[in-house]
């Protein structure tokens, strides 16, 4: 019987101890739970504290600027909010009246309008040359003699003279070398009077014309350029090459430019004056259709426009711009994008 009552004893007690654990257990979770809770509330309480406080702070959000702030925002005066953080920084160029033209890129070379080649009238070896290469020389006067003679007879040496009046710009013999009729001795030309010699491809052929001017720049001064004019051209095609023959003359004498210098062209084929230019890179396309876009109280505008003539790094505008508007020429906007400028050039 004693048996018994222990075990009865020890299963009651474990029971209990069991029942303790489960209340100390849920009374855990319990505190858990409101702790849990007690922190979403202060959480909540303090991100609304704080956008109260954004929204009635000064220079903070619509309706609570206070004067004299940096910006202007909807609803207040003053202000640095969302717009200043959004505002763009472009570069711009006020339209005045400047000229655009449309070039051609060629080359051509150097050469003397008047050169003349010496030759002997008879064969026979060189005995004596009478001037050099680059010496000036008057029309008659003797470049070189020839002796024509032959072994077992005399002759009297015959005179190579210059057949006009210049320089020699090529000298193509030495002394005792032979040489008959058909030999080049010399070649006298002008210095002074000279030609650019250039071809254009015949697609260029209708703007074409005399009178046209030019920029020629040389290898040994390539940041200069030396303003010409097309002073004559073919009539016709070369159907071999496909194009027409222009002659250059320079605006102004240059002892610098020398015959046989190889010149880089800039051929003028149209010019507009008193018009307004901008980059290529500021014209824009909304719709199929040209714009570009202006600022007006310190926001980018949309304004449609149309273009002219172009070259490689200017376009003209025909209409859409008036004196004086200022032209976004980079920045990435859209309409009504505030913006500030960081640099602004002015048509010449």
């Amino acid at each position: 019987m004693k048996n018994n009552d222990f075990d009865y004893t020890s299963h009651q007690d474990e029971a209990d101890s069991r029942a303790e654990s489960k209340k100390k257990s849920n009374a855990f979770d319990n505190i858990v739970k409101i702790i849990v809770v007690a922190l979403i509330a202060v959480f909540l309480g303090l991100t609304l504290l704080n956008s109260f406080s954004k929204k009635n702070a000064p220079g903070g959000m619509p309706g609570g600027g206070a004067p004299g702030g940096m910006g202007k925002m909807p609803g207040g005066p003053g202000g640095n909010g969302a717009q200043a953080l959004n505002t763009i920084t472009v570069s711009a160029k006020e339209m005045k009246k400047e000229t655009i033209r449309a070039t051609v890129k060629i080359n051509g070379d150097i050469a003397s309008k008047m050169e003349v080649t010496a030759f002997p009238i008879t064969s026979g070896k060189i005995t004596q040359l009478k001037k050099n290469l680059g010496d000036s020389v008057k029309k008659g006067e003797v470049i070189a003699y020839v002796d024509p003679s032959k072994p077992g007879a005399t002759y009297a040496a015959s005179p190579i003279t210059a057949p006009v009046s210049g320089t020699i710009i090529t000298l193509n013999v030495s002394t005792g070398d032979t040489v008959n009729s058909g030999t080049a001795i010399a070649t006298v030309g002008s210095l002074s009077d000279l030609e650019i010699v250039t071809y254009v491809s015949e697609k260029y052929s209708v703007y074409l014309k005399k009178g046209l001017p030019a920029f020629v720049s040389l290898v040994s001064a390539p940041d200069e350029f030396f303003p010409a004019t097309v002073e004559t051209l073919s009539p016709v095609v070369d159907n071999q090459t496909r194009t027409i023959r222009l002659g250059l003359r320079l605006d102004e004498d240059d002892s610098r430019i020398k015959p046989g210098m190889f010149a880089s062209i800039k051929l003028v084929i149209k010019q507009e004056d008193d018009t307004f230019v901008i980059p290529k890179k500021a014209l824009k396309t909304y719709n199929d259709k040209d714009c570009v876009f202006v600022i007006e109280n310190n926001e980018a505008k949309r304004v449609f426009v149309t273009t002219g003539i172009s070259n490689d790094s200017d376009i003209q505008l025909t209409s859409g711009v008036k004196e004086g508007d200022v032209v976004i020429t980079a920045g990435s906007v859209t309409e009504g994008s505030p913006v500030k400028i960081a640099a602004t050039t002015s048509g010449e």
